[in-house]
């Protein structure tokens, strides 16, 4: 069989047994492990609150399973200008991004996105082909505060690969609903931009995607943590 099946193949059977082990089988494993939210607001500087942006996460000690929901939807002049909704899962296994598959959908086209580590490679298929990360690529959502040792983040919209930095933290406190918020800052550079807060707790509290599109800002606007019997009752979002 070729690459792209095998990869797909091998994608798939990691996918079914996560739907298997989230959320049914973990109850009888591991009754009490708890599922934590995070809902965040997506801003944009010209068009204000545009959307949703979520990460479910369920940690289950060398294993940890992140659903992310992205829900956007920019009107101008009461008009549709932009329709956007992604939802992708990763699984993480001791540190390590094992697997990864994403689905957006853009404006009615889709885009499927799929991720298997090999070896001391992580392999994605793209639409435009095969890429090749290291293993130690980082999908770019900031659920973590480890995402600031990455060389190398995964687009997870595309599939592209950006080369990134990150600088030295600093201390800031920001404003955050009707509270202040002591934080710690940092700004990753290189192919990809992006500006992180996360709090004393080490949970990213506000992000911020610097890109073609404007500055797009994450802000957390809710989170919960649940058991896992609660799994199958997760809330959505919408845009």
């Amino acid at each position: 069989e070729s690459r792209i099946a095998a990869v797909l193949r091998r994608t798939l059977a990691t996918l079914a047994m996560g739907c298997v082990f989230m959320p049914v089988a973990i109850g009888g494993v591991r009754g009490d492990v708890p599922e934590k939210v995070y809902t965040y607001t997506v801003s944009h500087p010209t068009h204000g609150d545009i959307g949703t942006y979520q990460n479910i996460i369920m940690d289950e000690g060398s294993q940890i399973s992140v659903r992310n929901k992205i829900r956007i939807l920019v009107k101008v002049l009461l008009v549709v200008a932009h329709r956007e909704s992604t939802d992708s899962h990763e699984v993480w296994h001791d540190g390590r991004l094992v697997s990864f598959s994403g689905v957006t959908e853009e404006n009615g086209k889709k885009t499927v996105i799929t991720g298997e580590a090999e070896g001391g490679k992580f392999h994605v298929e793209t639409p435009s082909g095969p890429k090749e990360a290291p293993a130690s690529v980082y999908p770019n959502n900031p659920w973590t505060k480890a995402i600031l040792k990455a060389k190398v983040l995964l687009g997870t919209k595309t599939g592209k690969l950006y080369h990134v930095h990150t600088g030295a933290g600093e201390p800031r406190e920001i404003k955050l609903g009707d509270k202040t918020v002591k934080t710690q800052y940092f700004k990753v550079d290189g192919d990809a931009k992006y500006e992180l807060w996360f709090d004393t707790r080490g949970i990213p509290v506000k992000f911020s995607e610097i890109g073609e599109h404007g500055v797009i800002t994450f802000s957390l606007a809710n989170e919960t943590v649940q058991p896992a019997s609660a799994t199958a009752k997760a809330p959505g979002t919408s845009g």
